[in-house]
């Protein structure tokens, strides 16, 4: 499932949950619908030692800035720590297993690194805000949606 991850929450206790949705409807009532497109490929926390591959994302990144801020700000409110590292908002589209060897890692970001997206390039609709409980599995993660927040 593609989705672009807004606010990474951790580990959150159930009874939050409602709290959340309240600060996610805030935020997305404020905020109507954009676009956006891919961009290039990367990877965290580089090419040559790869842990998470990931494509960028251009198109309306100052309506995307300010819905995380919104959300950000809401989150505060209800005693959600805000995060230290600036949002650099992207698809994430693999994780380099811990086992795999350095070498091999590598030569996978230096793969990763020349693939082109067709152009022009896919755009996608932005047109709500959703909170979701991720998994991590053998064979990847696993998602439910926990609430939805139509934008606008």
């Amino acid at each position: 499932m593609m989705h672009l991850t807004l606010r990474f929450l951790g580990d959150t206790p159930e009874d939050k949950i409602e709290e959340i949705t309240e600060c996610m409807t805030d935020a997305a009532k404020r905020s109507g619908k954009f676009m956006l497109r891919l961009d290039d490929t990367g990877a965290f926390p580089s090419l040559r030692e790869p842990k998470v591959l990931w494509v960028g994302i251009k198109g309306e990144i100052d309506r995307l800035q300010m819905l995380h801020a919104r959300l950000e700000g809401s989150l505060t409110r209800i005693g959600v720590k805000s995060e230290d590292r600036h949002y650099n908002p992207h698809l994430t589209v693999g994780r380099m297993q811990r086992e795999i060897a350095a070498y091999a890692a590598g030569q996978v970001g230096q793969a990763f690194a020349h693939i082109r997206l067709a152009e022009p390039r896919p755009e996608i609709v932005v047109d709500s805000l959703v909170l979701y409980r991720s998994r991590l599995m053998i064979d990847g993660p696993s998602y439910e949606e926990l609430a939805r927040a139509p934008l606008g």
